[in-house]
């Protein structure tokens, strides 16, 4: 019936967007109300123009490090708190990613390989092209353990090498 737009600037999250957003819901239902009242016909979506998803399931969320750093970047934001984050697996423990940038640098490797410390954080080697070094990685700043913690990726990782992986 109704449609608003709002700004999405590119460090936006999803939780961000609910905030920003939140505050539309009653007018807009009211007005919706109004509009159905008056006996407004609502416009069909054209179907043609539709994309479809299908349930989320958990496994939705895991990371996939052959992806371009900036869409990892971009699946972080959009797993935010509240709702369940992108994550993957570290030492057979689950790892959540709760924020992320794509590095200045860049790297080379294995996709998923924990790398170099960059800026505030971490750089996790990644992308379809990966092994030519010719592209960023991903920089993790900032994590959630298996048990729930918070922490930043430079207390995490105290130690470079090792992997972020698919499966336990």
């Amino acid at each position: 019936m109704l449609q608003r737009a709002i700004p999405v600037g590119p460090t936006d999250t999803t939780t961000d967007l609910f905030h920003r957003t939140v505050d539309l819901i009653a007018p807009i239902t009211a007005e919706a109300i109004s509009l159905i009242e008056t006996g407004y016909t609502p416009v069909p979506q054209d179907r043609s123009k539709a994309s479809f998803f299908h349930k989320r399931a958990a496994r939705d969320s895991l990371i996939d490090w052959t992806s371009s750093p900036s869409d990892i970047e971009r699946f972080v934001r959009a797993l935010s708190d509240p709702y369940p984050n992108a994550f993957t697996y570290h030492r057979g423990e689950q790892l959540r990613i709760l924020r992320a940038s794509v590095s200045q640098g860049h790297y080379g490797g294995t996709p998923g390989r924990v790398f170099i410390r960059e800026g505030d954080g971490v750089v996790i080697v990644a992308g379809p092209d990966a092994r030519r070094g010719q592209s960023p990685g991903l920089v993790v700043e900032r994590v959630r353990t298996a048990d729930g913690t918070d922490l930043a990726a430079t207390e995490y990782f105290k130690t470079m090498g090792g992997y972020l992986t698919d499966r336990p």
